[in-house]
């Protein structure tokens, strides 16, 4: 579950034509079921103002406050970020190649996302100083495991707080909630890897 989208404010910016345009996935699965912003707002327990946001793409939500949106239309993340199915058995990725799932102060992008039948899951994760998954606890059905590249972060399971730099790691098994925060006072990358996939 390493992925984890945001925390502070995420700046505009132009969707990457990788097929994870959120706004306008969640302006179309919205209008399909006949919701008003204001009615799915309701619904998910936000603010009117962060329904149009995201669809105007002025903000990434983390993948809580996501998930929590999508369990409101209903509809699962999964067939939100449905792709054409790859055949590929062998993929190579450049850095701009990486489907983009959230930008701004936590950027999160995904390996393979055109795999929709794939068992494991990786995630590259920037986070800017004081940028992590956001106040609300992530928590995955299977196993998450990840490492940082650079930078020092935080990481908080339940009551247990560690501090994690360059070369550390952490893997979770089963239901763990969890929350990660960059306390450093540079840019913190992650690599992490989750299965069942996500997304």
């Amino acid at each position: 579950m390493g992925a984890k989208p945001a925390a502070k404010g995420r700046q505009p910016d132009t969707p990457v034509s990788a097929g994870l345009d959120i706004g306008a996935r969640l302006r179309a699965v919205r209008e399909r079921a006949g919701l008003s912003q204001r009615e799915l707002a309701k619904r998910a327990g936000v603010t009117n103002s962060t329904i149009s946001l995201i669809e105007q793409e002025t903000h990434s939500p983390s993948l809580a406050s996501l998930h929590r949106i999508l369990s409101a239309v209903p509809i699962s993340m999964a067939d939100f970020f449905a792709l054409p199915s790859s055949q590929r058995n062998v993929m190579f990725f450049d850095r701009n190649d990486l489907a983009v799932v959230a930008r701004g102060e936590a950027d999160l992008r995904v390996l393979a996302a055109e795999r929709r039948d794939k068992q494991l899951q990786l995630f590259i994760e920037r986070y800017q100083p004081g940028a992590g998954t956001g106040d609300e606890p992530i928590s995955h059905d299977g196993e998450t495991a990840a490492v940082v590249l650079t930078g020092t972060v935080e990481v908080t399971v339940g009551s247990e707080r560690r501090v994690l730099r360059r070369g550390g790691g952490y893997q979770l098994i089963g239901r763990q909630p969890y929350t990660l925060r960059n306390i450093g006072k540079t840019v913190a990358v992650v690599a992490c890897a989750c299965t069942p996939p996500m997304l």
